[in-house]
């Protein structure tokens, strides 16, 4: 019979032998997981120099048309490319708008508000359909050209219960802080920013009946339209029942979209496109035209997209904007009062 140190002796040499197994195991463990950290930041590291100087000719279009078109060239020539280069490369489709025909609002208004999910093999987004279009209007950040908000935040200061990211805003330094918006910016019928007489600048805008007017104007031509609430971005996705886009993917790549839409009996749409996310890649421009085009738009224009692209329901925010800090900041935002 063995006393208890004779069994206490034992049990830590089995012990030791435990150990002694196990070191190996936890020694290969270890390796293959810093094998595969090591290839993640390798991968990091060149994928941008295979995307953008490799022999992948589409895939670098595709890469540059997305980066090109969400304000940050400076990445570009960061990665060494010249402004020749990308423009050349850069396939970017402005389209034409024009007076709006064949859209009818009618003087009763009609409460209902309808949200749909759509999605595809390669992203994941969700439309809202706001039947009576005078609800729908323009919310301004009150820090025009110092700083700008959250969507979420523009609608809540507005009492709104949805609202989408609407124009665009310079960004040179990539910082985010939606302070300068470019173009113009209609509000209540007035040019709260740009204003140009003798320059044509883009618009996505309502006019007082509540119809979407898309293309390029003057603030004359704007003001004799009567264009109540306007932005200025691009570009106009369908025309009059037609769709823009008839060959190639639209010429913006891939990403994170918002864009604007309406029906011939004044019916809003309101889409948004999550991007630069492992289940939701994004959408080309010919993607949010066909979405659009296939649920009825008899107009349709792109707005601001990429980190930007935004849509707030009852609420809360219920896309996932791609950015790593969340909503990003913004002049503008299209709302649903």
């Amino acid at each position: 019979m063995l006393d208890n140190t004779s069994g206490a002796t034992i049990r830590s040499a089995r012990s030791r032998r435990a150990v002694r197994r196990g070191a190996p195991i936890k020694k290969a463990l270890l390796t293959i997981v810093g094998f595969l950290a090591l290839n993640v930041l390798l991968f990091a590291l060149t994928s941008p120099f295979i995307v953008f100087f490799g022999p992948f000719h589409n895939i670098k279009i595709s890469a540059i048309e997305s980066v090109a078109t969400s304000k940050h060239h400076n990445l570009l020539l960061y990665l060494g490319m010249s402004q020749q280069e990308i423009n050349k490369l850069s396939r970017q489709v402005t389209g034409p708008g024009g007076n709006t025909t064949g859209v009818t609002v009618t003087a009763s208004h009609d409460n209902t508000v309808n949200l749909q999910q759509v999605s595809s093999s390669r992203y994941k987004g969700y439309l809202l359909e706001i039947s009576d279009p005078t609800r729908v209007t323009l919310g301004v950040t009150p820090s025009l050209g110092v700083q700008g908000e959250n969507t979420s935040q523009i609608a809540r200061d507005n009492g709104a219960i949805a609202a989408v990211n609407a124009g665009g805003f310079d960004d040179p330094a990539g910082t985010g802080t939606g302070k300068t918006p470019y173009g113009v910016i209609i509000h209540n019928g007035v040019p709260i920013w740009g204003g140009n007489a003798e320059v044509k600048e883009d618009l996505v805008g309502l006019d007082a009946n509540g119809v979407l007017v898309t293309g390029s104007y003057t603030i004359p031509e704007m003001e004799a339209m009567n264009i109540q609430e306007g932005v200025s971005f691009g570009p106009t996705l369908v025309k009059n029942g037609e769709k823009i886009i008839t060959s190639g993917d639209g010429g913006w790549g891939i990403g994170p979209r918002t864009a604007i839409g309406q029906k011939q009996d004044g019916t809003i749409m309101l889409l948004v496109i999550d991007g630069r996310q492992i289940n939701s890649p994004g959408a080309t421009m010919l993607d949010v035209q066909n979405i659009l085009y296939d649920n009825g738009a008899w107009t349709a224009a792109n707005l601001d997209g990429g980190s930007s692209t935004t849509m707030y329901y009852n609420g809360k925010v219920i896309n996932s904007p791609c950015d790593l800090l969340g909503e990003r900041l913004v002049p503008t935002a299209f709302i649903v009062k």
